[in-house]
């Protein structure tokens, strides 16, 4: 008998973007792309509005890439409000942890090296440790938790903002290696790789 599993032992799906001085050039690189079947649909974005709806018009794509965040619901990335996510969550984890640490190690020999009147060591233990957990908390959280897209995509920003047009397309995993060969022989000043 055969089994069904959702999970996916790799990604059969990669998003990759890139930036483009040249309007030309982006619009001969997607048209490539598209025609040897690699992609099946660009989303176009440039701090010029209307650069962008030019570039897209001519290769049938949408223009909807926003400029300040070119990877904003991309698998894999968190965008928005899900970007603070991990750190808030660590934080939570490590203050939580911490307070009860320092109730614990409050009325010990660690709580005596803090300066404060006997009867408050376990108040204050608590309110250190809180402190140091919160901290690492949302340092580690931060570090473990998934990848703003603001911070995958922070080179099509810069681009985008220095005058390049971008684009970002979803392309099959084992197709990753020739899109970006072709992206760059078509003379991409920036490819971005995101795969899950």
């Amino acid at each position: 008998m055969k089994t069904y599993s959702s999970v996916m032992v790799e990604p059969n799906h990669a998003t990759v973007g890139c930036a483009f001085e040249s309007d030309d050039a982006i619009v001969a690189a997607m048209r490539k792309l598209v025609d040897d079947g690699i992609v099946s649909g660009w989303r176009v974005g440039a701090a010029d509005r209307d650069r962008a709806a030019r570039v897209a018009s001519a290769v049938g794509a949408t223009d909807d890439l926003d400029p300040l965040d070119p990877f904003a619901g991309v698998p894999g990335v968190a965008s928005g409000a899900d970007a603070s996510e991990g750190v808030n969550r660590g934080a939570v984890i490590g203050g939580v942890l911490g307070a009860l640490a320092g109730l614990a190690a409050g009325p010990t020999s660690i709580g005596a090296l803090m300066p404060v009147d006997p009867a408050l060591r376990t108040l204050a233990a608590s309110l250190l440790f809180f402190a140091v957990g919160v901290a690492a908390g949302g340092v580690l959280g931060g570090a473990f938790g998934r990848r703003p897209s603001t911070h995958a995509g922070f080179q099509l920003i810069d681009a985008m903002e220095s005058g390049s047009v971008a684009a970002v397309a979803s392309v099959e995993a084992a197709r990753v290696d020739e899109a970006r060969r072709l992206l760059d022989e078509g003379g991409a000043a920036e490819i971005v790789v995101i795969s899950r």
